[in-house]
């Protein structure tokens, strides 16, 4: 009897060592739970990027349906009419707030887009690492030839000739609403290099925030940098043009591949 009891108490933990293998688990923890956090984005980014690669499948549709046209940015349903409204090129509640936001809860069924009638699945407009009040975080490309920029007086050249895809004119109506048309595939020069869409934060569907600012290869940091909204490890989802899709650093951004034309421009590349 005297010896069982002794070995009962040789197959005890002693206080030391619990203490060393609470020590051991919480230092694996601190290891592995960034890790899991890691991978766990890497698969937000990962369907998100799936997402744009469905909605620039969508937008190769409508392109192909329009005479290799690409849609307008917005557009005005019934112009003149009292029934007078704004139409986005991809669809959501703009009417939810005055002026309408993507970035707050739908309130109204959704206003269609130009290229809806080509998505299949609503969850494509949806980034898994937005804030889950938003409707979207996305945003078309919104140089157009209307507006002005400091970079002008060092390039006269790019003054009224930079515009995204679907900015080829940009038209405000007496209410303040845009009417824009797209551009031709053919007044692309370089679709590899030449950006459709990125994610941002923002309440409309388009920007245009690195236009006015005076910048070549180097984009200007502070608030212009919080605008590319980085949703995933200091970058943003990118769509091309040609449909490629790739994670984009702010820092790297270079200022002709938000314009359809390249040649007012001095070598970039």
């Amino acid at each position: 009897m005297r010896n069982s009891h002794r070995g009962s108490r040789q197959g005890a933990f002693t206080l030391i060592e619990l203490l060393v293998v609470i020590a051991i688990i919480a230092i694996l923890a601190a290891i592995l739970f960034p890790v899991f956090a890691q991978a766990r984005e890497s698969a937000r980014e990962a369907v998100c990027a799936s997402n744009f690669h469905q909605i620039g499948l969508a937008m190769r549709m409508y392109i192909t349906d329009n005479d290799e046209t690409w849609f307008p940015a917005f557009s005005i349903v019934n112009p003149g009419s009292a029934n007078e409204t704004q139409s986005p090129w991809i669809g959501y509640d703009n009417q939810n707030v005055p002026g309408g936001s993507m970035i707050q809860p739908a309130t109204h069924p959704v206003t269609p887009g130009a290229i809806d009638p080509y998505i299949k699945n609503q969850q494509v407009k949806r980034c898994p690492s937005m804030p889950g009040n938003w409707q979207m975080a996305l945003a078309i490309n919104e140089f157009n030839t209307y507006l002005p920029s400091d970079y002008y007086a060092t390039n006269p050249a790019a003054a009224g000739n930079e515009f995204g895809p679907s900015l080829r004119t940009y038209m405000l109506d007496p209410t303040g609403m845009v009417n824009s048309t797209g551009a031709a595939d053919s007044e692309i020069d370089e679709p590899s290099a030449t950006l459709a869409m990125w994610e941002h934060q923002n309440p409309l569907p388009a920007c245009n925030w690195l236009q006015p600012a005076n910048w070549f290869l180097s984009p200007p940091g502070g608030s212009f940098r919080d605008h590319f909204h980085l949703l995933h490890r200091s970058g943003s989802t990118t769509l091309w043009v040609d449909g490629h899709v790739k994670h984009q650093i702010y820092e790297m951004l270079k200022r002709p591949w938000f314009s359809c034309r390249k040649d007012i421009y001095p070598p970039w590349e």
